[in-house]
Formats: structure tokens, C-alpha cells, sequence
């Protein structure tokens, strides 16, 4: 095209524009500029972009750092420049994107392109005003995807950091104490107890009844919403000392990774702080009373009512000015924190108590609802003996003295810390650890026997 016809081009594009300026109603005229602009921005410039910064009205962001947690697994294969970090709470360190790297992340086929900056921004408007880094991710897509995008994407990087930020991160044991000036009513440490269901020493049927207890309550989020109940299971492990409660529930925070928050009842206030820790717990958390008849008063209210009955008068003034200076929490405060309205708030909680005593326990606190499901863990017997054996001296279960203590262990009650203490002794000589402990159970067995001997001499000569 000659300057000539350029020329011509240009006076119709102007004459055309002067017609339809001065001759279509404004209405019409704002609707062509409109379509006009759709038809450039669409041809010319299809992408759409989402900016999520680091830091939003002087707080932190959530979505930032969802973000960068999604986004940390996939930043070192395709980033060329990568920062290594490893969080205060996280078990192992992470890759994260430096300023204006990119990668591609594709969602259901669809091309989704992240780019990190990092960029000097001033807090204010004034020449004196303080720089500082202003950090964010720029999401970057066709605007064809916009519903996509939004809809589903956005939610599904989320809940894949939240799982991610689970698996990466230290669980913590919390322990309830007086509010300090902060109001905060627990102090954490790092819990790293070893104990797995793998190595607990308990019957394997009983076991794996646990595993799959546990596997189905963390699987049925939508179940719970559908029947009206709160995501939150209750157990009650009962039986002799040493037989292994407090190594259950560390097993069972270790295969779910959830914290555990260790209530001391005695150093509650009263029933309205109780809710107060109550609220103040996490989702995905274990919540332990361990020897809840020694905490507070909550044995069975119908033997209460017979010993009160049966009592001296100057004991029952005894009896109430120690329950005076004792914590106010009732078992009516108990019971609402187990399955009240208040227990509902947060969810995907396990709530655990222990006990020697089963049967000092009020019924009101046992049923369904409240403590679904409760575990007898007994003496120790021959299938938990092989594991402990395993575990201590790498025997799985062929040694010749296995036979006698097997026999051994139907006639003698011992609990699995104390076999455990044995093998500690001689671990390192599998032979003399099973001697030391066949040994232990047949002097036990001697016992047994004189004593039942002396009760049987006993009854001969009084009848």
C-alpha cells in the first residue's frame, strides 16, 4: 500500500467516525466502544490475572501461604532459581520459587501459570515513609477458565495445603495451665513420643479393631454432617497400670498426626473455664484425661448416694471441706464438655479417658455418645509377649523357651511394662533376656501357688 492509499484509508476512518459520532444516539455509540474493547481484549490480551499478596490490611494473608505451601512441591522441578527453607514447626525442609520465577500447573487439563515477585513498595506517600518488601503470587489463565478457576482450582490448591502443612508440620503435646497476661490457656511442646501401633504391645486383633476404628472416623466428615452428629469420637481405655494407655494414645497421634491435649482436671477452675479450653483446642487434635476417677469425683452416683447414707456425721464434714478446696468442676460440666454444644465447635476430634477403674465411673459418662467406644488393655498375654519380644531383642517368635512362656503367661498376670523393664535389662543377649524372663514368671507362679495353698490350708482349719 502506496502513502497515497494510506492517506484514503485514513480520511474514511475519519469520516466514518465523524457520521457516526454526530448521528447515532449515545446509547448506541457506548455500546459499539464497549463491544470494541471486548474485541481487542479478547484477541490481544485473552489472560486474566489474580494477585494474592503476602500481607492484606497489616495482616497475614491465609491464601499466600496456602499457596506457597502447594506450591512448594512443584516449584523444584520446574523453577530455575529455588530458596531453601525449613519451618520452625515442619519435620523437613522446602523449595520455594525467588522473585519472578514461574511455573505451570495444570488443573483438569487446564494451563495455570504462577509467578512469584518480590518487589520494594513504600508504606506510605510521604518522601520519609519506610520501604519494604512486598511479596505475592500472580495466578495467570485464559479468561475462558475464569469459572474454573474460581469454582474449583482455588478451593482444591487449599485444601491440598492444608494436608500438605498436616504432613509437613511437628505435632505438638499441649498441656492446659493458668492464662498468663496473653490469656492463653495452654503451653506446647514438641510431642516425639516413638510409640506406633505397629510396635504397641496389645492383642493384634484388638489392634487392627483400632486401626480401622480410627481409619473410618477420619474418612466420614460427610457422614457426620449428613446424620446430624459432631465429627468427634469418643474412647475409654481401661484396665490395670502398666498396661499400656498412655502408649496407645501417642500410637494413635502418630497415625493420625493429630496433637494431643493433655487436661489436667484437678487445676480447672470451674466448669466455665473447662469450655473455655474446650474452644480454645484445635481440629485434628486428641484430647486426653487420663485417670479420670482420680481427677475429680465422678464415680457412680448411686454408690455415692449409698456411702453417703452409710457415713459418719462428723466424715461427711470432712468429706465436703475437702471437696471445698478441690476444683469446682462438676460431673454435669463434664459430661457437657464431652458431648454439650460446646464440644461441637471445630471438629475431627478424638477425646480419650483413662481410667484403672471402670467400674467407679458414673454410667452417665460411659454410654454412646460420650465415650463410643471402650478398650480393655489387660495383662499381658503370648501374642503381646511376641511383640515386645521383637521389639526389644529381634525375636519373632522362634526361640525354645517360647513354648514355656507361653504356658507361663495363662497362669500369671504381669503387666507389658513390666515384661518390658526385663528385656530392657538384657537386650542385647536375646538368650538371657528370655531366660531373665521366664525365670521372673515362674517365681511369680511359685507365689501363686503358695499363696493359694494357704488359703486352702486357711479354709480347712476354720471349717
Amino acid at each position: 500500500m502506496d502513502w497515497q492509499s494510506l492517506g484514503s484509508v485514513l480520511a474514511s476512518i475519519v469520516f466514518l467516525r465523524e457520521i457516526l459520532h454526530n448521528y447515532l444516539p449515545p446509547q448506541v455509540r457506548d455500546a459499539i466502544n464497549r463491544l470494541t474493547k471486548k474485541l481487542f481484549t479478547f484477541f490481544f490480551h485473552p489472560n486474566i490475572s489474580i494477585i494474592v499478596e503476602e500481607n492484606a490490611s497489616g495482616h497475614t494473608n491465609e491464601p499466600y501461604e496456602a499457596i506457597q505451601t502447594y506450591l512448594a512441591p512443584k516449584c523444584y522441578a520446574s523453577a530455575n532459581v529455588l530458596k531453601l527453607w525449613k519451618g520452625k514447626n515442619s519435620r523437613s525442609h522446602t523449595f520455594s520459587m525467588d522473585s519472578h520465577q514461574k511455573l505451570t500447573d495444570l488443573y483438569k487439563g487446564v494451563p495455570l501459570q504462577w509467578t512469584f515477585h518480590c518487589t520494594q513498595k513504600k508504606s506510605g506517600d510521604q518522601p520519609y515513609s519506610q520501604t519494604y518488601e512486598n511479596r505475592y503470587f500472580e495466578l495467570s489463565f485464559h479468561r475462558k477458565y475464569r469459572d474454573i478457576v474460581s469454582n474449583s482450582y482455588i478451593p482444591y490448591v487449599i485444601t491440598e495445603a492444608e494436608q500438605l502443612a498436616m504432613k509437613n508440620r511437628e505435632m505438638k503435646l499441649y498441656v492446659n495451665k493458668i492464662s498468663d497476661r496473653y490469656n492463653r490457656l495452654w503451653s506446647s511442646v514438641t510431642l516425639s513420643h516413638p510409640s506406633t501401633l505397629h510396635t504397641l504391645a496389645i492383642d493384634p486383633k484388638l489392634k487392627s479393631e483400632i486401626k480401622d476404628d480410627l481409619t473410618r472416623f477420619v474418612n466420614r466428615k460427610e457422614f457426620y454432617r449428613g446424620v446430624g452428629r459432631s465429627w468427634k469420637r469418643g474412647y475409654l481405655l481401661y484396665g490395670p497400670p502398666g498396661t499400656g494407655k498412655t502408649s496407645l494414645i501417642a500410637a494413635i497421634a502418630n497415625f493420625l498426626d493429630f496433637d494431643i491435649y493433655d487436661l489436667e482436671l484437678r487445676t480447672v477452675r470451674d466448669n466455665s473455664q473447662l469450655r473455655e479450653l474446650l474452644t480454645s483446642t484445635k481440629s485434628k487434635s486428641i484430647i486426653v484425661v487420663e485417670d479420670i476417677d482420680c481427677s475429680l469425683d465422678l464415680t457412680n452416683r448411686r454408690v455415692m448416694e449409698k456411702e453417703k447414707r452409710e457415713e459418719k456425721p462428723g466424715q461427711r464434714e470432712k468429706t465436703d471441706e475437702a471437696a471445698f478446696t478441690t476444683s469446682l468442676v462438676s460431673l454435669s460440666g463434664v459430661l457437657n464438655f464431652v458431648d454439650g454444644l460446646w464440644s461441637s465447635c471445630g471438629g475431627e476430634r478424638i477425646m480419650i479417658f483413662t481410667t484403672n477403674h471402670k467400674e467407679n465411673l458414673d454410667p452417665a459418662l460411659l454410654r454412646p455418645g460420650r465415650m463410643d467406644k471402650h478398650i480393655l488393655l489387660s495383662y499381658c498375654e503370648f501374642e503381646a509377649f511376641k511383640i515386645l519380644a521383637n521389639n526389644y531383642c529381634g525375636l519373632s517368635g522362634e526361640h525354645p523357651l517360647m513354648k514355656e512362656v507361653e504356658e507361663a503367661l495363662r497362669v500369671v498376670q504381669v503387666t507389658p511394662a513390666e515384661i518390658a523393664e526385663l528385656f530392657m535389662g538384657s537386650c542385647d543377649d536375646p538368650d538371657l533376656a528370655m531366660e531373665t524372663v521366664l525365670e521372673d514368671l515362674q517365681k511369680r507362679q511359685a507365689i501363686k501357688n503358695e499363696s493359694l495353698k494357704f488359703n486352702l490350708d486357711f479354709e480347712i482349719l476354720r471349717s
